[in-house]
């Protein structure tokens, strides 16, 4: 058979193939020979471009055949297939003429215009797919279409739906901001009007008649942002596209928008929405006269209308439920499967029901914190006092009871108790030294109980605990705070009583200062987050610059020869090799899987990426416990050694009984030699000769006997040993490796969870000296081998386990058990544990870690066979050698799948704009409604009460304050309540970010990320905001002051007496 197409380059160089004619069979024992002539050789110029299905290797380098091969055929299992490029003509007239009737598996390759492809919609894709299967199956019964595009049709719906639930958080909270602020405008325009309507209304303006007035005014603004609005909206969409986020998706031009309906539905709905914002308020409060009006300013009401029918603890009730569902189900998603999967839209308003309660629960606790501070009234630390004595008497009562029925809880329930009753004899007494010493009981009596139970940072009981003991400290603090009212200065006075006579003036402010900074923490926060949790997931999946998985080692005899090949590659600094496979523990084989990494635990810290919370201990540590334990010297065999004998009884013949020994060489090569059948009873020198292809210098490992049975069905017996020794070619006198006359060092090899194997010396029988060795074996087998080895541990293998792993089996730290590793029974002693580890998912029953010689030698002891091997490579890259490597890496690899690239990986989030684009352009917007809400915010605010406390500011000139007094008194009025404001957001911003980041932060499947996130707030963005918000209000506060310092106190005398 003649063809003119070559075969491709590894195999050629492998099979030891030239240009001329090739003679093969179809099968070791099949006498037929075909012969083909080889023309070329075929190397492709770039193994992955599109022609080669982005991967060379599937047709140049297939793997061995993994399926049973037909009856009749014998096929080498570790012989790669030889891949033959030839003529369809060459396999249709020469193969298919000289095995007329044979079957062929033929697979057609069909490219699609990419550009063609991306202008039709999801669903019409779906439709032509779907067409095009049923055509070709039609065609060809039995065919089948295989398609990446339905895939990645699906793969890019769940992670839309997935990436676009942050989004939508996000951009509810800015909506719902954005409406706040919208409200506190209407709020001091009509506040502002009052005086006006008041005068309309005495003379007999109807509410009717003012209604249509401010619809009038209001219609022609919403009319007129209505129409303008959908316009800017789509142009900042299409210029967003210049941003630094989409440039490398856009190239800088802006992006493709079309014209639609719904962003003009949507601005029609707004407009509505805040046409009755405007009206509404103004209607409804125009309905009481000129002196309701007078009466109302004078004297402001003390309790708004929210705290006197208790809407914030409704609110609040309601938030707890809410968060509570949060909690419960872990994320925003509600539903099954993908098809019906959905946001809780109800969820959603989680952040900002939360920022409004504490904004509420604030306007509640505010006069009396201000009251606290004046000294004037200690309700504040009587509230604490009376919550913190019920929760804690209660939680400790249900604690209790529901653990047992014992009655120690009593004690502490009565230390509380005796608490209470001193507090409350402290507040009565009048006497100096009976509330010193009440203070003193009290604070023995809760030293004392903190110090029996201390409940941790995340007990249900740390807060009212901590609660507890600071009621002592804020007595005291109060007392100080009274004695000090009298030296307050003039300004600081004023300045407290002002804000203690109407709280209620600064519930706007504070309400949007917490919303506007709750915004920014969680637009920050959030994404912050998930930009680090995106890149530590890539990390955590890599483990370090590169990981390669399914490595085929057939080419190398030793570890280091596989090293040695890929240190070759440019811009490689280091290797460390990795075996990957999987372990059974207990005696089922389901339920009790669990996963395995052995590596190399010396080179593995310096190329790795490691974060400290993982563990307890560094990586350092980790790696170093899978070293420890009694390092046993490894039994050396004399260099130049020709044969290997010992002395061996057995205790009754056993004819189906071979011993063997294992021996280890240079290079970590494992090579099991046999001694022949076991003698018949009485002192037998058994030997063999040691193989020329081990490289010096070689050591015994392993010492085994071999019966050909399956489980346990093994003969029972003993045997005896005497002397292992070498014996050298060249004269030399032999060398005796072992002659047991001291104490054993090996360790019996595992042959069942619960082995009887022992091994031992005696004194009973011996050949020379006065002892020998003994082994006592069961019924239990491995695969048919027992025995016994030099274990380099010096007993059971030092492994770490993952905290899933010993919950799930009950063993810790210190236990000894044994395990299926691979098919092998391997005794196993864990020495540490961690909760994360690299490329490890600690789900379900968790994973173990090994060292790779150690695992290597335990597997292979038992394989006389077959030998494992690493089948993953770490690699660490020079900087800037990344994508040379990642070139090279793929060219070596079977598939691009084994293939882990960090930086590839991080690049490719980079560009996605599922990713990052999209969140970091709305938190751009974010920041600018930030901005815009809070400086407008806070200027109408100072407008208005400018406006309205001119006449007191006046007065206050009039009794004597300087204009530096006046300053000092509005600064610390209004940049106190600023900073309250601020700093409220700030905490319930990292609140809300720390709960609903938990339920955004999941995989494209839905699934919780891996390693969990580290909440991560970006003050490159949130600092100079912080600091644009002090300079705003900072400028506006020195306006108000030097507008208040520059009243004309005449004007004002006659404004009031007209």
């Amino acid at each position: 058979m003649r063809s003119s197409r070559p075969p491709s380059v590894p195999f050629f160089q492998k099979f030891y193939l030239d240009v001329g004619l090739l003679t093969f069979a179809p099968s070791l024992n099949d006498p037929v020979r075909v012969t083909m002539e080889i023309v070329g050789v075929l190397e492709p110029a770039d193994p992955g471009e599109e022609f080669w299905q982005q991967n060379a290797n599937l047709f140049l380098q297939p793997q061995p055949l993994q399926e049973l091969p037909e009856v009749g055929l014998e096929i080498d299992p570790d012989e790669p297939p030889l891949a033959l490029f030839i003529s369809h003509e060459a396999l249709v007239e020469g193969v298919g003429k000289a095995y007329p009737g044979s079957f062929v598996s033929s697979t057609w390759y069909i490219s699609v215009d990419k550009k063609g492809l991306t202008l039709w919609s999801k669903e019409f894709t779906r439709e032509r797919l779907a067409r095009l299967e049923a055509d070709v199956t039609s065609a060809m019964r039995g065919a089948a279409v295989l398609t990446g595009i339905d895939k990645l049709l699906n793969d890019f719906e769940r992670r839309s739906f997935f990436s676009g639930v942050p989004l939508l958080l996000l951009l509810v909270v800015m909506v719902m901001t954005v409406l706040y602020y919208v409200s506190m405008m209407v709020s001091y325009l009509v506040q502002s009007r009052e005086d006006d309507v008041a005068l309309l209304r005495s003379r007999g303006v109807t509410n009717w008649q003012l209604g249509r007035l401010y619809a009038l005014e209001g219609l022609a603004l919403v009319v007129t942002a209505s129409v303008i609005a959908p316009f800017l909206a789509l142009g900042a969409v299409a210029y967003a596209g210049k941003l630094g986020y989409f440039r490398d998706i856009t190239f800088g031009e802006t992006l493709p928008v079309a014209f639609h309906w719904m962003p003009f539905a949507v601005a029609a709905g707004t407009g509505l929405l805040g046409l009755a914002m405007f009206v509404l308020p103004a209607v409804i409060g125009a309905r009481s006269g000129l002196v309701a009006h007078k009466m109302r300013s004078s004297r402001p009401p003390s309790v708004p209308f929210f705290q006197k029918f208790y809407l914030d603890i409704g609110l609040l009730v309601v938030g707890g439920l809410i968060f509570w569902e949060l909690q419960s189900r872990g994320q925003l998603i509600s539903g099954g499967l993908f098809s019906d999967v959905q946001v809780n839209e109800a969820l959603l308003f989680a952040p900002v029901l939360l920022l409004t309660v504490v904004a509420l629960l604030f306007t509640r606790f505010f006069p009396l914190l201000v009251r606290f501070i004046s000294g004037d009234s200690s309700a504040l630390i009587h509230l604490m006092a009376v919550a913190s004595f019920v929760t804690l008497t209660l939680f400790i009562m249900i604690r209790e009871l529901r653990v047992d029925t014992s009655v120690e809880w009593i004690w502490e329930v009565a230390l509380i108790g005796g608490v209470a009753a001193l507090y409350y004899g402290t507040n009565r007494t009048e006497s100096v030294w009976n509330r010193t010493a009440g203070l003193v009981t009290q604070g023995g009596l809760i030293a004392l109980l903190i110090y029996a139970d201390m409940p941790a940072r995340d007990d249900i009981l740390f807060l009212p605990t901590l609660a507890f003991a600071l009621i002592v400290p804020f007595q005291v603090l109060f007392i100080i705070l009274r004695r000090l009212n009298r030296f307050y200065p003039v300004w600081a006075s004023m300045a407290i009583w002002h804000m203690a006579r109407n709280p209620l003036q600064y519930s706007w402010l504070v309400l949007l200062l917490v919303m506007v900074t709750g915004l920014g923490i969680l637009a920050t926060t959030v994404g912050g987050t998930l930009d680090r949790s995106y890149e530590e997931r890539i990390l955590y999946e890599v483990g370090s610059d590169l990981r390669m998985t399914g490595v085929p080692t057939f080419f190398a005899i030793g570890n280091d020869e596989i090293k040695e090949r890929f240190l070759t590659i440019p811009g490689v600094t280091s290797i460390s090799l990795g075996l990957r496979g999987g372990g059974i523990v207990g005696t089922t084989y389901s339920g009790n899987n669990f996963s395995v990494l052995a590596i190399e635990a010396e080179e593995f810290p310096y190329i790795a990426w490691y974060r400290d919370d993982f563990s307890e201990r560094s990586l350092t540590g980790v790696m170093r416990a899978l070293k420890s334990g009694v390092h046993a010297e490894p039994i050396d065999i004399p260099e130049g050694a020709q044969k290997l004998k010992v002395w061996a009884d057995a205790e009754d013949y056993y004819p189906n009984m071979f011993m063997w020994m294992v021996v280890q060489d240079r290079r970590g090569v494992l090579d099991t030699l046999t001694l022949g059948p076991m003698p018949e009873p009485g002192w037998t020198l058994m030997e063999t000769t040691i193989p020329q292809h081990l490289e010096w210098p070689l050591s015994l490992v392993s010492v085994q006997i071999y019966e050909p049975v399956f489980g346990p069905s093994g003969t029972v017996g003993e045997m005896y040993l005497d002397d292992i020794h070498v014996e050298f070619g060249n004269g030399r006198e032999p060398q005796i490796l072992d002659d047991f006359e001291g104490s054993s060092k090996w360790t019996t090899l595992a042959t069942s969870l619960i082995s009887s194997d022992v091994v031992g010396v005696t004194d009973d029988a011996h050949v020379t000296g006065r002892r020998a060795g003994v082994f006592k074996f069961g019924k239990d087998t491995d695969q048919g081998i027992r025995g016994f080895y030099r274990s380099p541990s010096g007993g059971p293998v030092p492994v770490v386990s993952s905290a899933s792993f010993s919950k799930a089996t009950g063993a810790g730290v210190g236990d000894a058990i044994i395990v299926n590793l691979m098919g092998r029974l391997v005794p196993i002693r864990i020495m540490d544990t961690v909760d994360y580890f690299p490329t490890m998912d600690p789900s379900r029953n968790g994973f173990l870690l090994m060292d790779l010689d150690n695992a290597l030698r335990h597997l292979n002891i038992l394989s006389p066979i077959t030998t494992v091997r690493p089948n993953e490579i770490f690699i660490s890259e020079v900087p800037g050698a990344e994508e040379e490597v990642h070139k090279i890496a793929l060219s070596l690899a079977p598939s691009r799948n084994q293939v882990h690239d960090r930086a590839s990986l991080v690049e490719s989030v980079r560009l996605d704009p599922l990713i990052t684009a999209g969140w970091k352009a709305m938190a751009l917007l974010a920041i600018g409604v930030i901005l815009f809400a809070a400086t407008l915010g806070y200027v109408t605010y100072l407008i208005s009460f400018s406006a309205q406390s001119r006449s007191e500011m006046g007065f206050l000139q009039a009794l004597g304050l300087s204009k530096r007094q006046m300053g000092w008194l509005l600064s610390a009025e209004h940049l106190v309540i600023a900073a309250l404001g601020l700093l409220i957001g700030t905490a319930a911003g990292f609140a809300m970010s720390n709960i609903m980041v938990a339920s955004v932060a999941v995989t494209e499947q839905g699934t919780p990320v891996l390693p969990p996130f580290v909440l991560t707030t970006d003050w490159s963005i949130m600092g100079p905001v912080y600091a644009a918000l002090v300079l705003i209000f900072t400028g506006s506060l020195y306006w108000l002051v030097r507008t208040s310092s520059n009243v004309d106190l005449y004007e004002i005398s006659r404004i009031e007496g007209e």
